[in-house]
């Protein structure tokens, strides 16, 4: 199946299946903070909370002690950023998620450095050998890298470490879910309770929507990775998809094909022919694209276009990235802000019977 790079700009593995495994909004106190800095709100410091370092956090290649409480940090791939401002400090640096509607940084991530009254960080460039701008991340002078939920090779991480302690995915590249990345970063930080906190208020907020909607209870579903013009095959997100996995939290259940499909493969998501879609039978249909131009050609697709919840109105689709971004990238922060939007829109589709 389809990963992202390691490095560099995202849009390249947005335009593919991609098969990655998304309100705590802990506010911090006022004035103007740097990227690094922290508040002492909810997501109090280690010393207030009495979490003790020197903290030891396992990943793939190994174990990663951290001496003291970090002030500068660096985050890599998807996630960590949103859960490092989830508990109130500002990272110097991060991913650029440039892509379509989307400029640099993910809209919820910019509303809470906002709400942190600090500065946005630094993007970490990519070189045209494909690494990371090492010297770039020298500069910023990170006490801790975060790269939980990412593809760093043990070569990038031998590099990164040697500038600052760093924190690896923990088994399978791109495969980390929130929750893990949540807690991962409260360790590192020194702060594990209050990103416990920020996970429970979280859960909570999904919890809150399903309860508004006891509609969505039993009503299957399936959720697309967008088809480009001349392929034969659609893809679907399996089971244990972060995306999967948000959607059966608000009520619905996976339609019964996908079950059955996500059976037979270690991937995280499978293709069915377009020739056999009736074959997946569900009574909702989630879906992104790159943009409103290919899902217009995917709805002009002939067997895409006759597939039932197609035909029949009984499709969400994502055109505008951010949407898309917060679906396949879901965190503390993406979550409730997506929510506001896609709870709405299924009950919309729902209610057609």
């Amino acid at each position: 199946m389809f990963l992202p790079s390691a490095v560099g700009r995202v849009r390249t593995a947005l335009t593919a299946l991609v098969v990655l495994t998304a309100v705590a909004l802990v506010a911090g106190c006022g004035g103007s903070a740097a990227p690094g800095a922290s508040t002492t709100d909810a997501s109090s410091s280690a010393a207030a909370s009495g979490e003790a370092f020197p903290v030891a956090i396992d990943h793939v290649y190994g174990t990663t002690t951290i001496d003291a409480e970090p002030q500068r940090v660096v985050t890599l791939g998807w996630g960590s950023q949103d859960a490092v401002a989830a508990l109130g400090v500002v990272p110097v640096g991060v991913t650029d998620f440039t892509w379509g509607t989307v400029d640099t940084y993910l809209p919820w991530f910019a509303d809470k450095v906002t709400e942190l009254g600090g500065q946005m960080p630094e993007v970490v460039e990519a070189l045209d050998s494909g690494e990371y701008d090492y010297e770039q991340i020298l500069g910023l002078e990170p006490d801790v890298i975060i790269a939980r939920h990412s593809g760093i090779t043990q070569a990038q991480y031998t590099r990164l470490s040697e500038i600052a302690p760093t924190i690896a995915y923990r088994s399978e590249a791109w495969a980390a879910d929130w929750q893990d990345v949540q807690l991962t970063v409260g360790e590192a930080l020194g702060r594990r309770q209050a990103a416990q906190e920020v996970i429970d208020e979280t859960n909570a907020t999904i919890a809150a929507h399903a309860a508004a909607h006891p509609e969505f209870q039993g009503k299957t579903f399936a959720y697309g990775s967008p088809w480009t013009e001349g392929e034969a095959v659609m893809g679907l997100y399996g089971v244990d998809d972060a995306r999967v996995k948000l959607i059966e939290q608000l009520g619905f259940t996976p339609a019964p094909a996908v079950v059955e499909r996500s059976k037979a493969t270690k991937d995280a998501g499978f293709e069915v022919s377009l020739e056999e879609l009736d074959t997946v039978d569900t009574d909702v249909l989630l879906i992104w694209a790159n943009d409103q131009a290919q899902w217009e050609g995917m709805k002009a697709q002939p067997l895409l276009g006759a597939w039932a919840p197609i035909a029949q109105g009984r499709t969400y689709a994502m055109p505008e990235q951010g949407l898309a971004w917060a679906s396949s990238a879901p965190s503390a922060l993406a979550i409730p802000w997506s929510l506001d939007t896609v709870v709405p829109a299924l009950a919309v589709i729902v209610a057609k019977g």
